[in-house]
């Protein structure tokens, strides 16, 4: 399995205002982060994504999302507030244990939705990227709030203006949800 989009995902994700935003799409909006993160990756190429293709990768990955991931998230954030007469520090590792699951089912399913995805060299396109996230708004059926997308464009603008570090160090905690 290729790598890109989750490399993409760690980087991306790492930038202000990025992870609140996508953790507002999925809360306030029912978005699924990694396809938002998918419609930006495949940007970042020139990619522009049709309806048809958003639709598809949302398809792939929904049985996933609904059956493994999203329930992983909701025990996390369970596990935030410690009921009585359990020990805080033993109920603390559980959380973790539980984020690295989420966060692996995360990269599992990012690498199921771009296995299919041929991408080019054409270089990032910000009509790409508000076209794709467009098009995923459409799918989902209610729309976007400007806020999270505009902080998610210009943090575009901003990665794809930065230079590509084969060695770069991003680490996979950076797409963990805020505690």
């Amino acid at each position: 399995m290729s790598d890109a989009f989750w490399t993409f995902s760690l980087r991306f994700y790492q930038l202000p205002g990025v992870a609140e935003s996508c953790i507002e799409l999925q809360d306030r909006h029912g978005a699924d982060v990694n396809l938002v993160l998918f419609a930006l990756w495949a940007a970042a190429s020139g990619h522009q994504l049709d309806a048809e293709a958003i639709a598809a990768v949302d398809r792939a990955a929904r049985q996933w999302r609904e059956t493994v991931t999203q329930p992983l998230r909701a025990v996390r954030r369970a596990l935030k507030t410690r009921p009585d007469r359990f020990d805080e520090s033993e109920v603390t590792a559980l959380r973790r244990q539980v984020m690295a699951a989420e966060l692996e089912s995360e990269r599992l399913q990012q690498g199921a939705m771009a296995r299919d995805l041929a991408l080019d060299a054409r270089g990032a396109s910000l009509a790409a990227a508000q076209r794709n996230l467009s098009r995923y708004e459409a799918l989902l059926g209610k729309p976007f709030e400007p806020g999270p997308i505009e902080r998610l464009l210009q943090a575009f603008v901003v990665q794809s203006n930065r230079p590509a570090c084969d060695g770069d160090s991003a680490s996979p905690r950076a797409l963990q949800a805020p505690p």
